[in-house]
């Protein structure tokens, strides 16, 4: 999640800045930042340096001519992600604010409308680098992915399409609505994938529900979480025009990435307090059906640590309640967050 946008010069002249939530954090960190970056740079190359690494958050960034276009980024986002999203913004902050820019102080007032174009640029982006930080993700031209999506809502509002995706064959995804561990059940079917059409059952879904898999020659596949009782032809009907939206779609020259590694393992604090912010009945329901394959030993450490969320507790007390391994109760936890 992007939490703010500056453009900075390497003078320390600040052009820019854009906030989601009116914070200024940035504001402080633009000396320390030039000073680092500085630092680093008779270290290394530094054009190699683009990520800043704090507790909670980083710091992502672009250069172009004097400019630096930073930004305020969750830590656990993808870093590869938003320097396009910064490439982007710096291709038309210079093109819009040419003339501007020759001045040796320009008048920051000028550039407040560009809080419009930041907007616009991050809703093309949104949810990508939410994907970005788990799987792989291809980054489609920004006409073809709002055809995509708007087209993808249009579909889902039928009562028996339920949600969608769309991902290449070889696993990266373009576009996502589907839940996580509906997303993890196409993954693991795309290999296997036979026929052009496929309706898949899979244990992590509702009995009544099942994916349609839709092969689009040796791009891609769209697969979707549907309601059963429908003739297949009768699907195929309800997502023709997706579908043909999808075929007319070239994904040979999007840019394609690779989800961020973590280093070290899932851990958690003994006394950080976990608080439900769902109901208890809504985290035992999706509980069952991410475990419905695993061990019982799993499955019942899970639906103990569900049973303990009814008040507040400790990280600690969550793990002695599973009676599973640390690591497995880590886990487990990180995957109910």
């Amino acid at each position: 999640m992007v939490k703010e946008i500056v453009v900075l010069r390497n003078s320390g002249i600040l052009l820019f800045h854009y906030s989601v939530s009116g914070t200024r954090k940035l504001d402080e960190l633009a000396a320390a930042f030039l000073s680092a970056v500085g630092t680093f740079a008779q270290e290394v190359s530094q054009d190699k340096i683009t990520v800043m690494s704090f507790a909670k958050n980083k710091l992502v960034w672009e250069r172009k001519g004097d400019l630096y276009f930073i930004a305020l980024v969750s830590e656990e986002d993808s870093g590869e992600i938003h320097r396009v999203i910064l490439q982007d913004l710096a291709e038309q902050f210079v093109s819009m604010y040419y003339t501007d820019l020759m001045k040796d102080i320009p008048d920051a007032r000028r550039f407040r409308p560009f809080a419009d174009i930041v907007e616009v640029i991050l809703h093309k982006f949104d949810g990508i680098p939410g994907l970005a930080r788990r799987y792989k993700t291809i980054l489609l031209p920004t006409e073809d992915l709002n055809r995509l999506q708007n087209s993808m809502a249009e579909v889902e509002l039928n009562r028996d399409i339920l949600r969608g995706a769309v991902i290449t064959n070889d696993g990266y995804i373009a576009t996502s609505n589907l839940r996580a561990y509906e997303l993890e059940a196409t993954l693991d079917y795309i290999p296997t994938l036979g026929k052009d059409i496929e309706i898949k059952d899979h244990s992590s879904l509702d009995k009544a529900a099942a994916l349609f898999m839709k092969k689009i020659d040796e791009r891609c596949i769209c697969s979707f979480v549907i309601n059963q009782g429908l003739l297949e032809t009768t699907y195929l009907d309800l997502l023709r025009p997706f579908i043909s939206l999808v075929q007319l779609t070239r994904f040979d020259n999007a840019r394609k990435f690779e989800p961020d590694k973590l280093e070290g393992t899932i851990s958690f604090y003994d006394f950080d307090s976990v608080e439900a912010i769902e109901t208890i009945e809504e985290i035992r329901h999706e509980t069952q059906m991410i475990y419905s394959s695993s061990s019982e030993s799993l499955s019942t450490g899970a639906l103990r640590m569900v049973n303990s969320l009814g008040k507040r507790i400790t990280v600690l007390e969550l793990h002695d309640s599973s009676g599973l391994q640390r690591d497995e109760s880590d886990e487990m936890l990180a995957n109910f967050i």
